[in-house]
């Protein structure tokens, strides 16, 4: 069997979360759906909009560990970093110009996060749990202000963090309301996150 004409590979590969917007305004071209994906990529801006507006307002930037791997402990890169300066905290781990990469706990001990999302790359937070006590074990960990004030989350990573498409947008909101829940709240889907007391 052959094709009638030659297929046309498009590549995408975003670094940030215009660039996901970006990808989805081209599949929206080379597929015929530019209308739909105008829609979608204008729902998106809107969002993305309206949680940095309101992110604004926020009298703190508590600063915001992410945990995409928690042996060898790693932090996210790229719309990860973005997403937390976008919901009004501080990224203190991780570049916005590099993915993924490895920390060092001594690192983590010193600069005494705020907040800890649990994001293990690709999984739920079931599994996101399991990563838990990994860290848990470490020296220091009870002593870090997110555990001491029950600031330690744990994200759906496969449906809101880990993959580019429309879905990371339900993820800065996630991140905003962990962040900032004195001025969101109710962005959390059922399922999405989960916050632990006591970790």
């Amino acid at each position: 069997m052959s094709l009638n004409k030659q297929p046309e590979v498009i590549s995408l590969d975003p670094q940030l979360l215009g660039d996901i917007i970006e990808n989805v305004r081209m599949l929206g071209r080379a597929t015929g759906a530019e209308e739909r994906a105008d829609e979608i990529a204008e729902d998106m801006e809107a969002r993305i909009e309206a949680v940095t507006a309101r992110a604004a307002d926020a009298d703190t930037k508590p600063s915001v560990l992410h945990v995409e791997w928690a042996d060898p402990l790693m932090c996210g890169g790229h719309w990860v970093p973005e997403m937390v300066d976008l919901a009004g905290g501080s990224n203190t781990f991780g570049d916005k110009d590099t993915g993924t990469f490895k920390l060092e706990w001594e690192e983590v001990v010193e600069r005494q996060p705020d907040i800890i999302v649990m994001m293990p790359c690709g999984f739920d937070v079931k599994r996101g749990l399991e990563d838990v006590p990994i860290l848990a074990e470490r020296e220091g960990w009870k002593d870090l202000p997110a555990v001491r004030n029950d600031r330690v989350y744990v994200v759906d990573a496969s449906a809101y963090t880990s993959r580019s498409g429309p879905r990371l947008v339900t993820g800065l909101e996630i991140m905003a309301e962990m962040i900032h829940p004195e001025l969101f709240s109710g962005k959390i889907p059922e399922q999405g996150a989960l916050r632990l007391f006591n970790a």
